[in-house]
């Protein structure tokens, strides 16, 4: 791997590459993750115009996507700001659940890091194969295409208080996306602001909520580059990434779940839940959720939806000591955990999963966040059973952070999501 760059400033204002909104409406543009866009939806996003993001994001090729964004910025449909901006991003939200929320925070370019010396840590674990495309895809436009989502901890709250000062009036751009969510921006170009923002970052840890992928390829991207470039001394714009940052204090954060679906016909047996309490309960799924939920929160619970037919299972941890035997060397944060204590006790013995590894190629698995969805699953006979859980608390989250662990992969589900298509960040001089 190259050289670390020489100098390290925590986070940079953004010169952000932009559509002309006398050129495109932002709401036939802007799109969801490319990760959470199935084929139906890429094609009509792609119909709807074709200056749509989903071109760049999941084009029909990167080379492809690399020409696009070449013509569109010839052709002036995406423009670069003149002046380096922080920008201010509040979404309000109708959240899975049915209640509302506002979440707000920063986007900037921020400093790459390796998850070895600790300054941006990974919260779940990752699939290597998912990182190949986008590497490529990021060679051909050389543009962070997307946000990641991070979260620092700051109780004094000194980022959102130097740039509310400047984020007021008339939103820059403003989009109501198909999710019903709200989202807008106004850019921050004030020098004491943006100053007082890099000050307050400097020493912060970030977590990755999400976007671990784009970010691991962000790395490999730099180190291909700094060896093309001689290593150069000072940091280059591919040293940094475009991020979205939320406090953990104050920011509105909310998490939700997602339930694992056992693919198949495999018997949830009396013996697979040895470790625990179980009682039967009636009622359709959102009854059982609601049951589940009233579980208190430092005990270890899931629910076990076996079909329509038949009653759901809830299940309280009762064993800890099958807990500490089947997470040996684990930190202890990790094991008040729902969904890693179900994968270790249950679903790893159920599915003859020795490794843990596994669980990142297994097909035996499938993760849903929708609980209708995932019953539904169940009640045509395509799963033998759904896993239904609630989603860890943002302090359990924190908790695994600083222990230097990682959740299991889709442990957590921030919502709403980050849009692409407001902010790209070029990362050619």
């Amino acid at each position: 791997m190259a050289s670390q760059p020489g100098t390290r400033e925590a986070l940079r204002p953004l010169r952000a590459l932009r559509y002309d909104t006398d050129r495109v409406s932002l709401d036939d543009v802007v799109v969801p993750p490319y990760d959470v866009i199935p084929p139906a939806d890429r094609e009509r996003y792609a119909a709807t115009s074709e200056y749509s993001a989903v071109h760049l994001v999941l084009p029909e090729s990167p080379s492809r996507a690399g020409r696009l964004l070449y013509e569109w910025r010839q052709d002036g449909v995406l423009r670069q700001d003149e002046r380096p901006a922080v920008w201010w991003h509040v979404q309000d939200y109708v959240g899975p659940d049915g209640a509302e929320g506002s979440r707000s925070g920063f986007l900037s370019a921020v400093h790459l890091s390796d998850y070895a010396e600790g300054r941006v840590r990974p919260h779940e674990q990752t699939h290597a194969a998912a990182k190949a495309g986008r590497l490529e895809l990021m060679r051909a436009t050389s543009t962070n295409l997307s946000p990641v989502f991070g979260l620092y901890d700051d109780p004094s709250s000194a980022p959102r208080d130097a740039l509310l000062a400047h984020a007021s009036g008339e939103p820059a751009m403003e989009v109501c996306d198909g999710d019903g969510t709200t989202h807008r921006f106004w850019p921050v170009t004030d020098a004491g602001a943006i100053a007082a923002v890099q000050e307050a970052m400097a020493e912060q840890s970030i977590l990755i909520a999400d976007g671990h992928h784009r970010y691991e390829t962000a790395l490999a991207y730099r180190d291909e580059r700094r060896v093309r470039d001689g290593d150069p001394a000072g940091d280059e714009p591919y040293d940094f990434i475009l991020m979205h940052l939320v406090n953990f204090e104050g920011g509105g954060l909310e998490i939700y779940p997602t339930h694992r679906v056992v693919m198949g016909r495999r018997e949830v047996t009396d013996e697979v839940l040895h470790a625990f309490d179980v009682s039967e309960l009636e009622g359709p799924p959102g009854q059982v959720e609601e049951a589940l939920r009233l579980v208190p929160a430092d005990t270890v619970a899931f629910a076990v939806w076996r079909g329509a037919d038949r009653r759901a299972l809830l299940c309280t941890l009762r064993d800890r000591a099958a807990v500490g035997m089947a997470m040996m060397g684990t930190p202890a944060p990790l094991r008040s955990i729902d969904s890693a204590v179900l994968e270790a006790v249950v679903l790893a013995p159920l599915l003859g999963l020795l490794d843990p590894a596994q669980f990142q190629t297994t097909e035996s698995i499938r993760y849903v966040r929708d609980l209708g969805a995932a019953t539904a699953l169940v009640d045509q006979g395509e799963a033998s059973a759904a896993f239904l859980l609630r989603p860890p608390a943002v302090e359990q989250v924190r908790a695994v952070a600083a222990a230097g662990a990682v959740m299991p992969q889709k442990s957590t589900y921030f919502f709403p999501k980050l849009f692409s298509g407001f902010l790209f960040n070029p990362l050619d001089a």
